[in-house]
């Protein structure tokens, strides 16, 4: 499937669930519109350069690849009607369908989509540098050579339009789930001649980002459509805008015509349910959080039809700051940075606040207690992502190899919380940092309009301080706007960006359908949430300072574990073994620590939209479905025990 970077583990839900895309009963009122909320701006619909979630959860309604999810979490055909591959899996061919045409944003036809859009597509990625050039740089042959310059010829680079309607990618090494990252918004197309148009800096092979203006946000006749919807428009901090796209051939399974969404900014923790209960253009769902004054009454007066949903793909945590050097949030003095960062270095610290930290007690900030453990993740790859040839999940796979003693590391439960062995390591720590004082002070960032976001700031900094005592660490909890907010954290473009000790502000969601997609993450010489929130340069960019603060940490041995899973290609179970190792030695030494899913997944919420009648798991809109009227909790159970059963 797809998945992105950095977005808010409070982030709203597009819908209560997922699935077929079959209309539901015929005497059942159907919404045509569909009205909700949107809490972060859409920075660029550049859709090939743009790694935030804000971004996509707009470009993948507009744009479409090769390959989509269905309801069952299989990959099946978009714009791609049918793919084929080599023995090894190093050359795909996909056939493209005849039906699909880009649009302008008005909806006039503009060509057909053809094999070579989707070439113009990645060149284009790799001339402005896209942000998951991660992705498609360690499996497409010579691509890397052309993003750094060593070979300036495209036609070198292992994509093919080989006719309008076929298009061939060579791989340098095996990828079994090629099929699946293609699905990924670095793969999509873009029609050549409409993107040079967009300024001399759009032209292939000459870019320059200060002279092109394809992909803005407030623009919406700055790019192509070819998906199911076409952006109307899009006002800061205020309304996005979607209509459908009649021209998309796969419009008959686009039930809801028009998209309209509102800001939201997080300080009223009932905008979503007053959205829900007005007369005109309800919203079609709503959270109920705890935080609201009002949150027993809401769950008593909807007591047949709020429900708690289940765990999704993304993985919030804490995250470290390993290597600091912008300090203009914090009141420490440059004795205290320093030892700051030698204790966040010190394997046993992290451990101590790993083990200190009240996860049931942080979560039931913004949730009822009764589901508040349900969100509970205690790796960074879900549970059953995959599993071996003899059924045994992945998660099964990570506790077996874990050193720490856990005996039941699965989710909806914590089995880490414990502050007397918080304590013991603690201790450990302190008797090998002999120079530092005491106490530790950490800085944790939290957006001040978001009151869901400061209630669980507070009750980190309370159940570690409890934990491990004032005296020997003191977190500072740092309000700030939403722009500041942003900028260190989901927008993050590198360890200048990060001004803080230690973030509770990174998600990641899978690009496809392998451990490594959330993994790789991690990597010392090339991982995204190294350098955006984890304060590194990468080893072979950064100075001595920041290679020491790798080595220290233990992140060129998880590189090396990383390297010898992904070198593992003809024996699936092998490989997810390997990576599992990995993983262990990651969650061991307390690199990060996972804490929960998307709290909005497992929270309680009343929607109007029919159940499963969307991608599993899916930003689009495609197949949903809205009723008038309230879905009741008894149908969405049994909904889901269908779905389980198919």
């Amino acid at each position: 499937m797809k998945k992105q970077l950095l977005c808010s583990s409070l982030a709203l839900l597009l819908a209560a669930g997922c699935s077929s895309g079959t209309a539901g009963s015929a005497s059942t009122k159907k919404s045509n519109d569909l009205y909700y909320v949107f809490t972060s701006d859409v920075k660029s619909t550049d859709y090939m350069i743009t790694q935030n979630a804000s971004d996509h959860q707009v470009n993948q309604n507009l744009v479409s690849g090769l390959t989509e999810v269905n309801s069952d979490n299989e990959y099946v055909g978009d714009i791609a009607k049918s793919w084929t591959h080599n023995d090894d899996y190093t050359v795909w061919t996909f056939k493209l369908r005849d039906d699909a045409k880009w649009v302008t944003n008005n909806g006039e036809e503009y060509a057909d989509v053809v094999a070579d859009d989707f070439v113009a597509g990645l060149q284009h990625a790799a001339d402005f540098q896209s942000a998951t050039l991660y992705l498609a740089t360690p499996l497409i042959k010579g691509l890397s050579a052309y993003c750094d310059g060593t070979d300036t010829n495209f036609d070198d680079v292992g994509i093919k339009a080989v006719d309008d309607h076929t298009l061939e990618y060579t791989l340098d090494k095996t990828a079994t789930y090629f099929d699946s990252i293609v699905s990924y918004t670095i793969f999509y197309p873009v029609n050549r001649e409409f993107l040079e148009s967009q300024g001399d800096g759009c032209k292939l092979g000459s870019p320059d980002t200060n002279n092109c203006s394809f992909g803005q946000p407030t623009e919406p006749s700055s790019i192509l459509y070819n998906g199911a919807y076409i952006l109307q428009s899009f006002v800061s901090k205020s309304e996005e805008k979607m209509t459908k796209n009649d021209a998309y051939w796969d419009a008959d399974h686009v039930y809801i015509e028009n998209v309209n969404l509102e800001y939201d900014d997080g300080s009223d923790p009932d905008f979503t349910i007053k959205g829900f209960e007005r007369s005109e253009n309800p919203y079609y769902m709503a959270l109920l959080y705890t935080t609201a004054d009002d949150f027993k009454e809401k769950l008593e007066t909807y007591k047949e039809n709020a429900y708690s949903g289940q765990q999704n793909q993304y993985t919030f945590g804490v995250n470290f700051n390993l290597n600091r050097v912008t300090y203009n949030t914090t009141d420490k003095t440059t004795d205290q940075q320093a030892d700051t960062r030698e204790a966040l270095l010190n394997t046993d610290f992290r451990l101590a606040l790993k083990y200190g930290f009240d996860r049931v007690s942080y979560l039931t900030a913004i949730m009822d207690k009764s589901v508040a453990s349900l969100a509970i993740r205690n790796t960074e790859c879900p549970w059953s992502f995959v599993k071996t040839s003899d059924g045994t999940s992945y998660g099964e796979l990570v506790q077996n190899d874990s050193t720490l003693g856990a005996s039941d590391m699965s989710e909806g439960q914590d089995p880490y919380y414990n502050a007397d062995t918080a304590k013991e390591y603690l201790e450990k720590a302190k008797a090998t940092m002999t120079d530092v004082s005491w106490p530790i002070k950490l800085d944790l960032m939290v957006e001040d309009s978001d009151s869901a976001l400061v209630a669980q700031a507070s009750s980190l900094e309370q159940s570690i301080e409890a934990s491990l005592g004032s005296d020997n660490v003191d977190i500072v909890v740092h309000p700030v706007s939403t722009d500041e907010y942003e900028q260190s954290s989901y927008t993050s473009t590198g360890p200048t960006d990060a001004d803080w000790d230690i973030s509770t502000s990174t998600g990641w969601g899978y690009d496809y359908v392998d451990p490594m997609s959330y993994l790789h993450i991690f990597s010392p010489v090339d991982g995204d949430v190294t350098r955006t929130s984890m304060g590194l340069e990468f080893e072979a960019d950064g100075d001595a300072q920041n290679n020491a603060a790798i080595k220290a940490a233990g992140l060129d041995e998880y590189q090396s574990l990383l390297d010898t899973a992904d070198a593992i290609t003809d024996d699936m179970d092998a490989r997810y073994e390997a990576f599992a190792k990995a993983e262990a030695y990651l969650l061991d030494n307390a690199l990060f620590i996972p804490v929960q899913t998307q709290a909005s997944s497992v929270n309680y919420r009343v929607s109007r939209a029919e159940p499963f009648t969307q991608g599993y798991e899916s930003v689009k809109y495609k197949g949903m479905i809205i009723d008038d009227d309230p879905i009741t909790a008894s149908s969405y159970k049994k909904a889901l025990k269908k779905w389980e059963a198919q």
